[in-house]
């Protein structure tokens, strides 16, 4: 049985990303995961999948610039160590910064592994028991090639779908529109894209418009989305062997 670790920013990245793998490659939902990991206040959120006797425990650790934190309160170095947990993929927003130094960041946080953008590693560490074992890591930086963040994905994702793509293109539109004098903050690439995907979902679906936004993602067949497919391809190793280069 594999033990798979995924941290992300947030409590919309968590929702995506489990959504995604629960309706694309068939992970099941749990109440409870094998690490004991919990929510030490209101801004984490923790989320625990399984499948073929393999879970994945998914945490938000509470926004960007937390990593480091929710790594010292949880004690996960230590855990890597002492648990029996055969990967580690950090999943972050690109935002402004290189990849470079998102890179230093989330291994300035990491003790006996790092991580690498874009492939995975092979980590060899001494267990507490002093017997060698592999952790494979995962670095995924969103959008792969372009500013901005988990929204700017999601944008991408819904002009893959061709039930959505009429409806996310006119919204694009519309907050483009808003632009300039009425709204400064959406010259802002983020703020921008926070605000096409708030639209969007609260028009397709307004009955829902107040709720969360897990309720809005059930809503959206994402495995037409081969954008997505693309951005979550290393999703499809949690559970199997990994491609490690050579």
């Amino acid at each position: 049985m594999m033990t798979e670790l995924v941290l992300v920013e947030g409590v919309s990245d968590v929702q995506l990303i489990s959504y995604y793998l629960q309706n694309v490659h068939d992970w099941k939902h749990e109440r409870n995961n094998v690490l004991g990991i919990t929510e030490l206040d209101e801004h984490e959120h923790i989320e625990s999948l399984s499948k073929n006797g393999n879970q994945l425990i998914l945490c938000g650790v509470g926004g960007n610039g937390k990593f480091a934190h929710f790594v010292e309160q949880h004690r996960v170095n230590d855990m890597l160590i002492e648990k029996d947990i055969s990967s580690l993929i950090v999943v972050t927003d690109r935002d402004e910064a290189s990849d470079a130094n998102v890179r230093r960041v989330i291994n300035n946080s990491l003790e006996k592994i790092s991580v690498e953008v874009g492939r995975w590693k092979n980590n060899e560490v001494e267990d507490s028991f002093g017997q060698v074992k592999n952790i494979y890591t995962y670095l995924l930086i969103i959008p792969p090639n372009e500013r901005g963040a988990l929204e700017r994905v999601i944008i991408d994702a819904l002009k893959d779908i061709p039930e959505e793509t009429e409806l996310i293109q006119e919204v694009i539109q519309f907050i483009d529109s808003l632009k300039g004098g009425l709204v400064p903050d959406l010259n802002q690439v983020n703020k921008a894209n926070k605000a096409t995907v708030g639209t969007f979902f609260s028009v397709r679906n307004p009955k829902n418009a107040m709720r969360s936004f897990g309720i809005f993602i059930s809503n959206i067949d994402w495995s037409k989305s081969a954008s997505l497919q693309q951005v979550f391809l290393p999703f499809t190793y949690l559970g199997e062997v990994k491609p490690i280069e050579k």
